[in-house]
């Protein structure tokens, strides 16, 4: 009994002994802790924001030297890193090679033909055909630059002709049987050996889903194929070029032999007449007066002006009827 009244003794002088802290105390404690949080982020802004300053200034760029600018560069300039060209190289420059090798014609052009050239333009894949044709035409099989140089160099043309390109949008035009476009292109072919380089990218191209075999060809028999009219000026393009067409209707060119395109003369208009162009919506007149319905669009080739009179042009179309419109919403091809 003694034990437990001293047990129960000790507790109570325990909880006597541990009082709460008084006010004052914990508003210290408060003040205390909020002034250290405080002072840290205060050392952070400042540590933060002089970074972001050390990063923000820039170094000056120092002034380009008056001799190392370049005001009339010979060739395009190309980075140095992606010569040396050689088997399994892609691109721009593999396409420029190509193109020089066939612009020489010969073995080298036959090779890249062959190999390397699909849907009318180089594919620009360095594979074992651009090797070989490069070792035929006197070029070692690796390109460095200087040797790129060289070869496009020669082969670049001074007056700025540029058979692919050419030949390509031709192409896209053939397919639209947009004749404007056509014609666009074959005005810049100024002679027989212009048309032979333009005309290699028509081998195995297709034209309204035809394969062709040449450039005349692609013309004459595929895109414009029942279009007399069209065909005139078409054809007339060609005879300036300096190509001939024999009496069966075989085009070719004088001294090295037919093109193999057939174009049927017994039905072919031979008079040159200039083309009338719609410029802007217009109904035709037939002879006896009547509209001719629905109303033309602009860039429509009505047909061949075989005469022009009261404001009036007189048009012979492709089917072999007269009709007339209104000369001031014509142009003339």
């Amino acid at each position: 009994m003694m034990e437990s009244k001293t047990v129960a003794k000790r507790q109570s002088k325990n909880k006597i002994t541990q009082k709460p802290l008084s006010r004052k105390k914990v508003l210290m404690y408060g003040l205390g802790g909020g002034l250290v949080l405080g002072l840290g982020y205060l050392a952070y802004t400042y540590f933060s924001n002089r970074a972001a300053n050390q990063r923000s200034i820039q170094k000056p760029i120092p002034p380009i030297p008056p001799g190392t600018i370049i005001t009339k560069p010979i060739l395009p300039r190309v980075a140095s890193d992606k010569f040396p060209l050689k088997r399994g190289a892609r691109g721009s420059l593999v396409q420029m090679v190509q193109e020089a090798l066939l612009a020489k014609g010969g073995k080298p052009a036959l090779m890249i033909k062959e190999t390397s050239f699909r849907n009318g333009k180089v594919d620009g894949v360095f594979g074992k055909g651009t090797e070989r044709a490069l070792r035929a035409a006197g070029f070692p099989s690796v390109i460095t630059a200087t040797t790129f140089t060289t070869l496009v160099g020669r082969t670049a043309n001074a007056g700025g002709f540029h058979p692919a390109s050419i030949a390509n949008e031709i192409i896209v035009a053939a397919n639209k049987q947009n004749l404007f476009g056509v014609l666009h292109g074959l005005k810049k072919i100024s002679s027989v050996s212009q048309y032979k380089k333009v005309s290699a990218f028509f081998q195995n191209v297709r034209i309204l889903g035809t394969r062709v075999t040449s450039l005349v060809n692609a013309l004459l028999s595929v895109a414009f194929k029942n279009k007399e009219l069209e065909k005139v000026k078409i054809r007339a393009e060609f005879r300036r070029m300096g190509l001939k067409q024999n009496t069966r209707g075989v085009w070719f060119i004088p001294g090295i032999g037919t093109i193999g395109s057939f174009d049927n003369t017994e039905n072919q208009i031979t008079q040159e007449w200039n083309l009338a162009v719609i410029e802007r919506p217009t109904l035709l007149q037939a002879m006896d007066g009547s509209l001719i319905v629905p109303e033309l669009a602009p860039d429509t080739v009505v047909g061949y002006i075989t005469g022009i009179e009261n404001g009036r042009t007189r048009i012979l179309t492709q089917s072999g009827e007269t009709v007339f419109a209104p000369t001031a919403n014509l142009s003339s091809l």
